[in-house]
């Protein structure tokens, strides 16, 4: 996937959002596509975590935040999910844009649910569009 349709991805996801969500989220979103070994130094370094991630987001002000994808990752998860490889990809640019938003799923089983239906709800708005 190009950077410029990622970016095209992240701005259409952005309309879908509840208003309360696009006022939370950076002015701009980059998403950027990373290696395996930069998606695993990055995880290691960031979350502790021992394995490469699928998405790292980061926020860094009002203004700007990242999204990082490692298409390896979203490439292996959607063929053992049974997803397109597009599909998945924007799931993820999804995902990041919600942690830049401050929507963490990791807080509680609560959170998790808030997000998994917020996902769900943009994906699908963005498949009818």
């Amino acid at each position: 996937m190009s950077r410029a349709h990622m970016r095209r991805i992240a701005t259409r996801i952005r309309a879908f959002f509840p208003a309360a969500i696009r006022r939370t989220l950076p002015r701009e979103v980059g998403v950027f596509e990373i290696t395996l070994s930069e998606s695993l130094r990055l995880n290691r370094h960031y979350r502790k975590k021992r394995k490469p991630a699928n998405v790292l987001s980061f926020r860094y002000s009002e203004r700007y935040g990242e999204i990082l994808v490692c298409p390896e990752v979203i490439r292996r998860e959607a063929r053992v999910m049974g997803h397109s490889y597009d599909i998945h990809m924007t799931w993820m640019i999804v995902h990041g844009m919600l942690h830049v938003a401050g929507v963490h799923h990791e807080k509680s089983r609560v959170a998790a649910e808030r997000t998994d239906r917020l996902e769900k709800r943009t994906l699908k708005q963005l498949m009818v569009h």
